[in-house]
Parts: C-alpha cells; structure tokens; sequence
C-alpha cells in the first residue's frame, strides 16, 4: 500500500497538503501536483526524525539559460541580478535598468527548484505570472526579471558518466 502526497505549485509552503488530486482551495486555477509517495506493508513507518524532508527527495536537475549562455544552479541556490551571481558577468547586464542589483534568488527546496523575488522594483515574473511568494521552477518556463532578462529553465543534461553536458 502507498500514500501519494499533492501539493499546490503556486505556493507549496502556505497552501494546506491533500491525499487525493484536485485543484488548491486558495488557488483554483493550480491543480494540485504529487510531490510525494509513501510505500508501506501493513502499517506506515515513521520517517527517522534525524533525516530532513530534503534529503529524502532528489533535487531537480534544472538550468536557466540567458540568450546562448547555460547558467547552471549550484546546490544552494544563486541570487540573480545585474550585480550579483552569473549575470552581473555577462556583457551589457550595468546598462538593464528594469533588473534591480539583486532581483531574484533561485533555490532548491524539498527535491524542487524555486524563485522568490528579492523585493525587486520591477519584479519577477513566471510564465507572465507575478512572482510574489516563492515558485516552483519547472523545465520549459519562462523567469523573467522586470522587463528586460527572460531566462528560459531547462532540464540539466549529463553525459553518460554523469557530467555536465
């Protein structure tokens, strides 16, 4: 027997869990997403209190990518802006006037990737969306810093020895 757990992507850590898919009460637009499978015999066992939730779930393997440049997301997460993590480096990022010094940050959390805005003045953006609690990141989206940097996410590909491609 198993129990599957759903959480809302909108807002994982403010919206209530569920044992059965369905959209989220205080977002009915999100349906609901399994984040979670518990495989038990006769009786669920409890889970050793010494394991955090984050290291029973693999993080996601995702990159951003700026024009033709791959931004690999270190472990524990980056900031991004025009003057802090892997854009401050890139050619022209002084002169974008809609990204703030230090827009967004991106960090892994429970096995899934997540953006939160910095308190930017022209906020951050998914998939067209205002970011304004802490969002989950998915292979396929579209980051957005105000007005001027999309980044697009996408799935991390290794080589067959395990390496970056």
């Amino acid at each position: 027997m198993a129990t599957v757990t759903y959480e809302c992507p909108d807002d994982p850590d403010g919206c209530l869990r569920a044992t059965s898919p369905g959209f989220c009460t205080r977002h009915p637009a999100a349906e609901l997403e399994a984040v979670r499978v518990t495989a038990f015999a006769d009786a669920p066992a409890a889970e050793p209190a010494s394991v955090p939730i984050e290291a029973s779930v693999a993080t996601a393997q995702l990159n951003l990518r700026f024009r033709d440049r791959v931004l690999p997301i270190p472990p524990s997460g980056m900031d991004i802006g025009r003057e802090c993590g892997p854009l401050a480096d890139l050619p022209g990022m002084a002169e974008l006037t809609q990204v703030s010094r230090q827009h967004a940050k991106v960090y892994p959390l429970n096995g899934h990737l997540y953006v939160k805005d910095a308190d930017s003045l022209n906020h951050t953006y998914v998939d067209g969306r205002l970011v304004e609690t802490p969002r989950r990141l998915r292979a396929g989206q579209v980051l957005r810093l105000g007005l001027d940097v999309e980044l697009h996410v996408e799935a991390a590909e290794f080589d067959e020895f395990g390496l970056p491609l």
